[in-house]
């Protein structure tokens, strides 16, 4: 019912009939509703969500929803068992022994430059899901990360739980970023990553609409609750399988610090590292 209680209160008022102040109340929700986009893009300017503190939609889509890689697969079975084909990549191919790493919620000022250098040391690209609040702040870094040729998606520009918002706010939030990074280095995004992993039919097809196919994951060692070296190293190596695609975060000092043995340890067992480019030609 997300994004349908307007239209609906102006049929019940249409049918029914409303008294002039209840009519007022129900125009007044509707004219919130269709400006509720403009507080978060307003023309060439984009906006942070904090903006949208007061809105009941937003104080819930803050509230961040997060998606394990078991619950993403059981979620794929059951769209599978009733037919339903999303667009969206969920891994690579099975059959070649290749790996994707990616980075959320950059770029991020004391990190992502490091983190690039150990990649280019390492002679490995990557994919960068990119928020675009964080990209209108350091657009310096965000030349940097496609100057050193990895791929950039879409990590929404306010960072909220997409099934949270109404659905025409989604494709706000997909648009404003990908404004920002066209805008900042003349690229179209191709891919996009919604907060959390958490989607659902109307949020794939709202990143389809803004020219996006969607980018979940199979192994996500929980770098962003900062768990200590080791353990992001030993739940990483753990799920290494042909076609992985490994969920990391940009700014997560310990991901830096472990990130050369993860590297490492794949390439000695044979696999090699594309980007979530490569993997969506094969």
């Amino acid at each position: 019912m997300r994004g349908l209680i307007c239209p609906f209160a102006l049929f019940v008022c249409f049918v029914v009939g409303c008294s002039p102040a209840e009519e007022k109340a129900v125009m007044k929700e509707v004219e919130a509703s269709e400006t509720a986009a403009q507080k978060v893009y307003r023309g060439d300017r984009q906006n942070q969500a904090t903006e949208q503190k007061s809105d009941a939609f937003w104080k819930r889509a803050s509230v961040e929803v997060y998606r394990s890689p078991e619950e993403l697969l059981a979620q794929d079975a059951r769209e599978r068992r009733h037919g339903l084909v999303l667009d969206k990549i969920a891994r690579g191919p099975g059959d070649k022994h290749e790996l994707a790493l990616t980075f959320d919620d950059g770029p991020h000022p004391d990190l992502t430059l490091k983190l690039l250098a150990l990649l280019k040391q390492e002679n490995v690209k990557a994919t960068f899901f990119v928020i675009g609040k964080m990209v209108e702040k350091h657009p310096e870094l965000l030349k940097a990360i496609a100057a050193d040729g990895h791929t950039i998606g879409n990590h929404t520009f306010s960072h909220v739980t997409l099934t949270k918002i109404p659905v025409a706010d989604i494709q706000v939030e997909y648009r404003a970023n990908n404004d920002i990074v066209k805008k900042t280095i003349g690229q179209n995004m191709k891919f996009c990553r919604p907060p959390g992993g958490d989607y659902d039919s109307d949020v794939i097809h709202a990143a389809e609409a803004c020219g996006l196919t969607t980018v979940l994951w199979t192994d996500d060692p929980g770098d962003y609750a900062n768990p200590g070296d080791n353990v992001i190293e030993e739940r990483t190596l753990a799920k290494l399988t042909n076609g992985g695609i490994i969920l990391l975060h940009d700014g997560v000092k310990e991901t830096l610090d472990v990130l050369p043995q993860i590297i490492a340890y794949a390439k000695k067992k044979g696999f090699s590292f594309v980007t979530i480019d490569e993997f969506s030609k094969k």
